[in-house]
């Protein structure tokens, strides 16, 4: 199996980028003037049965990042939503969508196809399994993998519990992937997103959102949920 041969995924590859990688932002004061959150178009809500979900699948509130596998920035951010999901006793779910910017070229793309298939295939655990192990030895800007032995996306893959490495390979070359993933692009296009990581954090008893970039600390998290929280249906 050779993930290096993607045709169908030529027409990504020669989109124009709608983003860049963000660095974070600085850390702002308390007071919502200087806040680095703000607002977002319309966010489609977390649904576990549409995508991988990290966590409880109804949840008073959603952290949304939009990940390019090869954003240097998106490997600073790390396991940071996950580990607020973690902390907050059910209260938080996560869902890390993929936009693989052309910038990044065919490994990006590549990356993003093969979690998304691993998320289908296989198991939401398996995603993130995939994504984060992909995340931790990525050399990121385009650069892929390190050329060492048993490093590789079908290793990674295997790693993170996938069993028919041909279906996945198959669900890669398929068309439907790239459209998905060409409709992700769209969404983060409405939503406003314009760099990587981009993370919206939304309350899902009020429908409201705040969205910033960058590779944020998690106590950025917990001031966005505390915020949202407290303006409840006002």
């Amino acid at each position: 199996m050779n993930f290096l041969r993607h045709p169908l995924l030529r027409p990504l590859l020669a989109g124009a980028a709608l983003a860049v990688c963000a660095a974070a932002p600085a850390v702002a004061a308390d007071s919502d003037a200087q806040s680095i959150w703000h607002g977002a178009g319309p966010v489609t809500p977390v649904d576990a049965a549409r995508e991988p979900v990290y966590g409880q699948p109804a949840s008073d509130f959603s952290v949304i990042v939009w990940l390019d596998p090869e954003c240097p920035y998106c490997k600073e951010l790390g396991r940071t939503p996950e580990k607020v999901v973690d902390a907050s006793g059910g209260r938080v779910n996560l869902a890390v969508r993929l936009l693989p910017l052309p910038m990044h070229g065919r490994p990006a793309l590549i990356a993003a196809a093969t979690a998304r298939c691993i998320g289908q295939q296989t198991s939401a655990p398996a995603y993130y399994r995939f994504l984060d192990r992909y995340m931790e030895l990525t050399r990121t800007n385009g650069a892929g993998l390190p050329e060492k032995p048993g490093i590789t996306v079908e290793a990674l893959a295997k790693a993170a519990g996938v069993a028919d490495l041909a279906a996945l390979d198959g669900c890669v070359h398929a068309p439907g992937t790239v459209e998905a993933l060409g409709q992700e692009f769209n969404a983060a296009n409405v939503a406003g997103v314009t760099g990587t990581p981009a993370i919206v954090v939304r309350d899902n008893r009020t429908g409201r959102v705040a969205m910033t970039e960058g590779a944020i600390p998690l106590e950025e998290f917990n001031r966005a949920i505390r915020t949202l929280g407290a303006r409840g249906a006002d």
